[in-house]
């Protein structure tokens, strides 16, 4: 169980948009957007991203035994900053303003998935 891990990190700043667990299949299962926030994507184009999302993380993990574990994932677009992580077997996605202090929110979240998962 999550344990609400998507509310804990959402009330972290208020320019995060979106946060969500995504499963192996690609779909949201825990989460949501910000009160407010209006999706920038429609259902089919968000479901292809988080899907592309958790291909990417997936490729990116398949180096991990010369480059160490991929602790998370950043890009950037003009209208939104998207943040990877990888989370229990899926991923945690997060997607944030541009006027967001990304590296600030970035060690926010890292604290908050440690604290989570240590409580398995």
């Amino acid at each position: 169980m999550q344990d609400n891990i998507c509310d804990s990190i959402i009330k972290l700043d208020r320019n995060i948009r979106f946060v969500g667990i995504v499963n192996s299949k690609g779909e949201v299962i825990e989460g949501g957007f910000q009160q407010g926030v209006e999706p920038l994507l429609n259902e089919t184009e968000e479901q292809q991203m988080y899907i592309q999302s958790l291909w990417n993380l997936t490729t990116l993990e398949s180096y991990s035994d010369r480059l160490g574990r991929v602790r998370y994932s950043i890009t950037e677009h003009e209208k939104v900053t998207l943040m990877t992580f990888p989370f229990d077997s899926g991923i945690l996605c997060l997607s944030a303003s541009p006027k967001a202090d990304v590296g600030e929110i970035r060690e926010k979240v890292v604290q908050v998935i440690k604290k989570k998962q240590g409580k398995k």
